[in-house]
């Protein structure tokens, strides 16, 4: 029985997800230095050990699009969003650094800018 697109996507999110908690808990939290992301601890009243806590509570359930192709950097982002504080929160992540010494990073931890959709929610 062949898989159906939304199973391999959601088995995608999940496999992600693992790996860039895994890497978490390695490694630490790479923050993209935006003032964006550093207002938006202020915004929502949390610190900096809060947001990486947010960050690694992150389900499938919360996934919202990719993986998309990082314009900037080599390699993949995933699109997340979470309420919190009654915010919906913007969250980008993505794996990076080199294959010897992978790193989780968060490019974007922000209020949302528009309405975001979950696939795996609706």
């Amino acid at each position: 029985m062949d898989e159906k697109p939304e199973d391999q996507l959601q088995r995608m999110v999940r496999q992600f997800l693992q790996e860039f908690k895994s890497l978490l808990d390695e490694n630490g939290l790479f923050i993209t230095d935006r003032q964006i992301n550093t207002k938006a601890l202020l915004d929502l009243g949390l610190t900096a050990k809060q947001r990486v806590d947010e960050i690694r509570s992150i389900s499938v359930l919360d996934f919202s699009a990719g993986s998309k192709p990082d314009i900037y950097e080599k390699g993949m982002y995933w699109e997340f969003g979470k309420e919190i504080g009654g915010v919906e929160v913007y969250i980008k992540l993505k794996i990076g650094g080199t294959p010897a010494r992978e790193q989780a990073i968060c490019m974007s931890f922000h209020k949302a800018e528009r309405r975001m959709r979950y696939p795996f929610k609706d």
